[in-house]
Formats: structure tokens, C-alpha cells, sequence
């Protein structure tokens, strides 16, 4: 099963429509009125997320496919980072600080907005910035790899074979996340200007 394919424009249009989509993907396949609740939390999170990162510029497709009770929110948007959040970064960098940035979709929000400026500015913020753990779950560093690619798996993964002292605040805005504790995984891709993002939840 895979819906038809919604368009959320930067000002928000399209979340409602996208919404009544989540709740009748979940009725497919019967699920309780538990797992619709978690599969609607989850794409308001997506939504958010997007709404954060573009901050009203740009489109996003959104869609949901499902295989066995296992579904697939995507959204894939071509988001062009806008001269305010890149001012905004740049002069994070040069404070090294990175208040901006608060629990683990903001951290992961952020993240994806450093990989979608161009290659040096993208380097000299992350170099600069301290996005601590959240650099986990890439197979490679930004500046080594044609897309920015990230999974949540492959974070909790890097967490766990950490020193466990030195990741306390990880594990906790991990525990404190909607995202985290209801979604099987999270895969991230930034090629270009082009965001893909795919929360993975079984029942």
C-alpha cells in the first residue's frame, strides 16, 4: 500500500491533508487506536521537523508506504537554505556554541540543515559547532561522501559502544524523544538541496 503522494507547502498547507492520510493508512490494516495514535505522532513530528529546517521556504512531498505492517512516512522536500539560517549558523560557528539546537530532533534538525549548505561552510560549521553524539550514525563524514546519510540505528549503535559517562545527555534526550522511543528507525539523506527523510515503524 503506498497513499497518493501530498504536497505540504512551507506555510504549513498540506499537514492537514497529510494527517487524514496517516489516519487512513493506519485503518488499512486495522491497526488499534493505540498504533494510529503512534503513527499520527510521528508524522506531526516529520512535519515539524520540516517546518524547521525549510522555515517556510520550500515544498515537501509526503507519502506513506506500508509492507506487512510496516510503514514508511516519508518526506522529501528541495529545501534552499536561506541567507538567515546561514548567517545564523555562521556565527554559531565562530562562537562555538550551539544553543539553537535543544533535545534530539532539534540536534538532528540542525544537523540536517549544516549538510544542506554548500561543502565549506557546511565543513568549517562542524568543525566549529558542537553537535556532540549527533555525528554518530553517518557511514562517513560529510566531507568524505557525495549525500550526507544518517539512521538512527546506526546512532544508538555508535551510543552503545561509547563510554556511557560520556553520553549521559545522549541517551537522555533519546529517552525523552517522541521520535526515538516510538519509531523503529529513522533514515536521513541530503543530497544537494534535496532532503529525504523516512521514519520506519512496525506493528
Amino acid at each position: 500500500m503506498i497513499t497518493d503522494i501530498i504536497k505540504i507547502k512551507g506555510d504549513g498547507k498540506g499537514s492537514d491533508e497529510a494527517l487524514t492520510a496517516t489516519e487512513k493508512a493506519a485503518k488499512y490494516n486495522d491497526l488499534t487506536g493505540k498504533e494510529a495514535i503512534r503513527l499520527r505522532l510521528l508524522t506531526e513530528e516529520l512535519i515539524g521537523m520540516f517546518h524547521g529546517i525549510a522555515g517556510g521556504n520550500g515544498d515537501a512531498d509526503f507519502w506513506i508506504e506500508e509492507n506487512n505492517k510496516e510503514y514508511k512516512i516519508h518526506m522529501k522536500a528541495e529545501v534552499e537554505m536561506n541567507q538567515e539560517v546561514r548567517k545564523e549558523f555562521l556565527s554559531l560557528s565562530r562562537t562555538g556554541e550551539n544553543a539553537a539546537a535543544k533535545g534530539f530532533m532539534g540536534k538532528l534538525r540542525d544537523r540536517i540543515s549544516i549538510a544542506l549548505m554548500p561543502a565549506p561552510e557546511a565543513g568549517m560549521i562542524q568543525r566549529s559547532i558542537p553537535i556532540g553524539y549527533m555525528a554518530m550514525g553517518c557511514p562517513e563524514s560529510y566531507e568524505h561522501t557525495a549525500a550526507f546519510l544518517w539512521t538512527l540505528q546506526d546512532y544508538k549503535n555508535s551510543l552503545d559502544k561509547a563510554d556511557k559517562e560520556d553520553n549521559e545527555e545522549a541517551w537522555d534526550e533519546l529517552e525523552k524523544s517522541i521520535v526515538a522511543n516510538i519509531a523503529d528507525d529513522v533514515q536521513v539523506s541530503v543530497k544537494g538541496s534535496v532532503v529525504d527523510v523516512a521514519i520506519i515503524k512496525k506493528f
